[in-house]
């Protein structure tokens, strides 16, 4: 009889060890960009001639909202204007999205994500920073 608790008692510890020490998946840039984000914030910088000339914005509605999905697709909704485009992800920190720009992607947690965009023509150059909140 001890020999069957014993074998009981062990198998015991052994399937609790092995469910106890599951690993949890860290998500992809891929897998936590998926979702409906509402933009929050918007700053555009226009310098040229050796002048910034920066707009900034964070005068949105809840259904101002990028949505991102499974299947490589973007939904924008911004200020009453609808777009759909196609994105990819690229390494673990650029976002590009068809017909519109690649974006380094700054912050990507559970409620947050800050886009930044920077293209240079000479000596002038125009910058974004989107930022986005769930």
């Amino acid at each position: 009889m001890k020999k069957i608790l014993s074998a009981f008692a062990m198998l015991a510890f052994l399937s609790i060890s092995f469910t106890a020490c599951k690993k949890e998946k860290t998500k992809t840039t891929a897998e936590r960009i998926i979702g409906t984000w509402q933009v929050s914030n918007v700053v555009y910088n226009d310098h040229n001639n050796g002048a910034d000339h920066i707009v900034s914005s964070n005068d949105f509605a809840a259904t101002d909202t990028y949505e991102f999905r499974k299947d490589g697709a973007v939904y924008a909704n911004v200020q009453g204007e609808s777009d759909t485009s196609n994105y990819t992800i690229t390494g673990e920190n650029k976002l590009m999205i068809t017909d519109d720009a690649t974006y380094d992607i700054k912050t990507l947690d559970d409620h947050s994500l800050v886009l930044y965009f920077k293209g240079v023509t000479g000596s002038d150059y125009e910058e974004v920073t989107i930022s986005f909140k769930r």
